[in-house]
C-alpha cells in the first residue's frame, strides 16, 4: 500500500520555499507508483504517462517535447500527491499541465510556477479550447481551477487565485437532427454487429479467442458493465436468490469502478440463460489456469508438473529437449523435435540452449521473475487472486498464432478485446484478423464490422431508458454513484421520448387522438396548426393539469414549473387531471390558512408567502369553477391570463416606454433652458 503524506505549509516560510519544500516531500516521502519510481525519468510507466508539452504527439517522448524546467519539477511533485490523494483513471492533470506550461513559455519570463495569475490561466483555458475536444477542453479548464486553489491554499505562490475556468462543461445529449443521430450511431453498436456476434456466441465456438471475445461480449449486453468491472469477477461470482413471488434471481457479484459500492448486478430473467452459459464457457476455458496459479502461489519453490513437463527432480540438468519440453514447446509438431531449432528457442526466451544448461528449479526461478505484476493479486483494490479469478488466462492462450505456454499465466487487457472486434491494419499489406473477419462475417463487406467495449454499456442504458426505468435504479445498475451520468448514456431519440409519454399517459389521448387534441388547441390559440406543432407535438410538455405550451427550444421555464400560475398552462375540460386540481386547491387553502396563522405570530417573511397562496388559489378556484361548469362540453380548451406575470417581451416594451418618456422630459427641460437663456440675452 502506497504511504500518504498531506502536505502542510509552513507559515514561517515564503512561497518559493513552500514550494520547495512541496516538491521535497512528493520526492523523497511519498510512495505513490512505487518507492524506487525515478523522479528524474521523464516518463513514467508505473504512472503510464510521460511529461511532454503540449507539441507531444506520439506514445513515445522525445527529448525536444520535454516539459520545461522548472516546472517540470511542480508538474511530477502535483501529479504524485493528487494521484495518491484521489486517483484518477483519465490522469487528467497531464492537460492542464500540457496548457499551462505553454503559457507560462509564451510569457518568456520564466518556467516557475510562482509566476502563474489569473491572465496566465486564461490563456492556459485558450489553449485548452484549441487543442482539445470540447469535453477535453473543459476537463482541463476544471483541473486549471483545481491546480489555481491548491497552490493558494497550500501557499505555494504569493497571490491568493479566485480563478474559475471559462470553459463551460458541454451538453451531454442532442436529441434532434443529424449530429444528434451521428452521435448515436457513434456511441451505439450497429445491429449488424450485434447480429454477427450472437451467430458466433450461438455456434458455440471452440477457439480460445472466439470463446473470450464472444463471452465477454455476451456478458457486457446482460447488464451494463465495463470492461474492466468484468474482468475483476470471481470465479465464484454466480448468486442465485428466491424473489418474493417465488422465482429465482440470477445475478453476479459485482465491485464497480469510480467510487461504486460492491453490489450483486441482477440480471434480466431474458438474458440469464445467456449469462450463465457465458460464465461457464469463460470458466472452462480459464480452469486450468487458476490450478498454475494457485500452484505458483502455494509452491514457489517448485516447477509447475504440467502435462509435458519431464518427470525429474528439481536439480536434475535437462537436456535441450526436455528443456524445450518443460517451457512448453509441443513435442507432436516436428520442429520442436530437431535439436538446433530448440537451441534458438530458449535462447531467444533468454535460458540456456545447451545440454545440461538448465534444471526444472533455474526455469521457475525464470518463470517467477515473468510473473504478471502484482502476483498472486489480479486486482488487489478489489481482493481477486489469480487463483480465484474468472479471467485468469495463460501466457498465448488468446493468441491464434501459437500455442499457450503451460506453466505461465496471464491478465487480459481491454486492447485484446477491442482490438479483436475490428479489422486493424498491421502493415502495408496485412490486416490483423478480428473475430469478424475469422468467421467470414467481413466478406463482401464494404465497410467491416466494428464494436467498442463501451458501445454496450451504452445500448444496454439506452434500453433501459426506453423501458421506463427510473434513473436512481439505472444509476444503480450500472454501478454509478451519481444519476446525473446516466444522461451521458441516454441515446434515446426526440421521437421515442414522445412515443413513450404517449404510451404512459393516457391522459393525453382522452376519448380522441393527441393529433386531434392539438388541432382544436391550434384552433384556440393565436398560433398556427405548423407552429403548434413544432412545439408541442415533437417535445411533448405534458403537465401534472394539463399541457404546456412553451417553446422549450428557444428559453427555459420562466415560473419554475409554477404552472398554475403560468399563461402558457393549457387546461381541458372533461381531463382526468381535475382530480389533481382539486387536490391542490384544498392543500392551498390549509398553507394560506397557516400563513395567516404566522402573520399574526409576526414570524418574518409570512406575508410574502401568504401573497403567493392568495394567488395560487384564486387561480385554482378560477379554474374549478370553470372545468366543473357543467354548460361548458367535455374537450374546451382553458387557459388563463395573469396580468401579473413576468414577460421579457413586456419588460422590453415597458422599458422602451420608460426611455421614450425620460428623453420627451429630457427635450422639455432643454426647450425651457434655451427659452431661459434667450430671455436673458434679450
Amino acid at each position: 500500500m502506497a504511504e500518504i503524506v498531506h502536505f502542510v505549509p509552513r507559515a514561517a516560510l515564503d512561497a518559493r520555499d513552500n514550494l520547495k519544500e512541496f516538491i521535497r516531500v512528493c520526492r523523497d516521502e511519498l510512495t505513490v507508483f512505487g518507492a524506487d519510481l525515478d523522479w528524474n525519468a521523464n516518463t513514467w510507466p508505473q504512472a503510464g504517462v510521460s511529461f511532454g508539452n503540449l507539441d507531444q504527439t506520439t506514445r513515445k517522448l522525445l527529448p525536444s517535447k520535454v516539459m520545461k524546467t522548472p516546472f517540470l519539477d511542480f508538474a511530477k511533485a502535483y501529479f504524485r500527491y493528487q494521484q495518491g490523494h484521489k486517483p484518477t483513471v483519465t490522469k487528467i492533470e497531464m492537460k492542464a499541465f500540457k496548457c499551462l506550461e505553454r503559457a507560462l513559455d509564451e510569457r518568456e519570463r520564466g518556467m516557475d510556477i510562482q509566476h502563474v495569475d489569473a491572465s496566465l490561466l486564461d490563456r492556459a483555458a485558450v489553449l485548452a479550447r484549441g487543442h482539445y475536444s470540447a469535453r477535453g477542453a473543459y476537463q482541463a479548464g476544471r483541473e486549471l481551477g483545481r491546480i489555481a486553489r491548491f497552490i493558494s491554499a497550500k501557499q505555494l505562490i504569493v497571490a491568493n487565485l479566485d480563478w474559475k475556468s471559462p470553459i463551460a462543461r458541454p451538453g451531454d445529449t442532442v436529441r434532434t437532427g443529424r449530429k444528434a443521430q451521428e452521435e448515436r450511431d457513434r456511441k451505439l453498436p450497429s445491429d449488424d454487429a450485434l447480429n454477427a456476434l450472437a451467430d458466433i456466441f450461438a455456434s458455440n465456438p471452440k477457439d480460445a479467442r472466439d470463446v473470450f471475445t464472444t463471452s465477454i461480449a455476451a456478458m457486457l449486453l446482460c447488464a451494463p458493465s465495463r470492461f474492466s468491472e468484468l474482468l475483476a469477477l470471481p470465479e465464484d461470482c454466480e448468486v442465485w436468490e428466491t424473489k418474493r413471488d417465488g422465482k429465482r434471481a440470477y445475478g453476479w457479484r459485482f465491485q464497480p469502478g469510480k467510487g461504486g459500492a460492491p453490489m450483486i448486478k441482477w440480471i434480466p430473467d431474458a438474458m440469464v440463460e445467456v449469462a450463465q452459459e457465458a460464465v461457464r464457457r469463460v470458466r472452462d476455458m480459464t480452469t486450468e489456469a487458476r490450478r498454475i496459479a494457485s500452484w505458483l502461489e502455494q509452491n514457489p519453490g517448485r516447477f509447475y508438473r504440467h502435462s509435458n513437463c519431464p518427470q525429474v527432480e528439481e536439480d536434475v540438468p535437462l537436456s535441450v529437449l526436455d528443456a524445450a519440453a518443460a517451457v512448453g514447446f509441443n513435442k507432436d509438431y516436428a520442429p520442436y523435435c530437431r535439436i538446433p531449432y530448440c537451441r534458438i528457442e530458449l535462447r531467444r526466451l533468454g535460458l540456456s540452449g545447451r545440454n545440461g544448461g538448465n534444471t526444472l528449479a533455474s526455469i521457475n526461478t525464470w518463470a517467477h521473475a515473468r510473473l504478471p505484476e502484482g502476483f498472486p493479486w489480479f486486482d488487489e483494490g478489489r481482493g481477486v487472486r489469480f487463483s480465484g479469478a474468472l479471467f485468469c488466462v495463460q501466457l498465448n492462450a488468446l493468441r491464434t498464432d501459437t500455442s499457450a505456454r503451460p506453466y505461465m499465466i496471464w491478465r487480459p487487457t481491454i486492447g485484446i478485446f477491442n482490438k479483436d472486434l475490428c479489422s486493424r491494419q498491421k502493415g502495408a499489406t496485412y490486416d490483423a484478423p478480428g473475430v469478424f473477419d475469422r468467421l467470414g462475417f467481413n466478406t463482401g463487406r464494404t465497410k467491416p464490422l466494428k464494436v467498442t467495449s463501451h458501445q454496450f454499456r451504452h445500448l444496454i442504458n439506452t434500453m433501459g431508458q426506453r423501458g421506463g426505468l427510473g434513473q436512481s435504479e439505472i444509476a444503480r445498475w450500472s454501478g454509478r454513484v451519481d444519476v446525473k451520468q446516466n444522461r451521458v448514456y441516454d441515446h434515446m431519440s426526440e421521437f421515442e421520448l414522445v412515443d413513450m409519454l404517449r404510451q404512459h399517459d393516457p391522459g393525453l389521448s382522452l376519448d380522441r387522438s393527441l393529433s386531434e387534441i392539438a388541432e382544436q388547441i391550434a384552433t384556440q390559440l393565436p398560433m398556427t396548426r405548423q407552429e403548434f406543432n413544432a412545439l408541442t407535438i415533437p417535445t411533448a410538455h405534458v403537465t401534472e393539469y394539463g399541457f404546456c405550451i412553451h417553446d422549450y427550444v428557444m428559453s427555459p421555464c420562466q415560473r419554475f414549473r409554477d404552472c398554475l400560475n403560468c399563461t402558457e398552462q393549457v387546461c381541458i375540460k372533461g381531463d382526468r387531471r381535475l382530480d389533481r386540481i382539486r387536490t391542490r386547491y384544498a392543500q392551498v387553502s390549509q398553507l394560506m390558512e397557516r400563513a395567516r396563522r404566522e402573520i399574526a405570530e409576526g414570524s418574518a417573511g409570512a406575508d410574502r408567502w401568504y401573497d403567493i397562496h392568495a394567488l395560487t388559489e384564486k387561480r385554482l378556484g378560477s379554474l374549478l369553477t370553470i372545468l366543473e361548469d357543467p354548460s361548458i362540453k367535455d374537450g374546451a380548451i382553458i387557459q388563463l391570463n395573469n396580468d401579473q406575470e413576468f414577460s421579457p417581451l413586456r419588460r422590453a416594451l415597458d422599458a422602451k416606454t420608460i426611455a421614450g418618456t425620460l428623453k420627451e422630459e429630457h427635450r422639455s427641460m432643454l426647450d425651457g433652458a434655451r427659452q431661459m437663456l434667450e430671455h436673458s440675452d434679450g
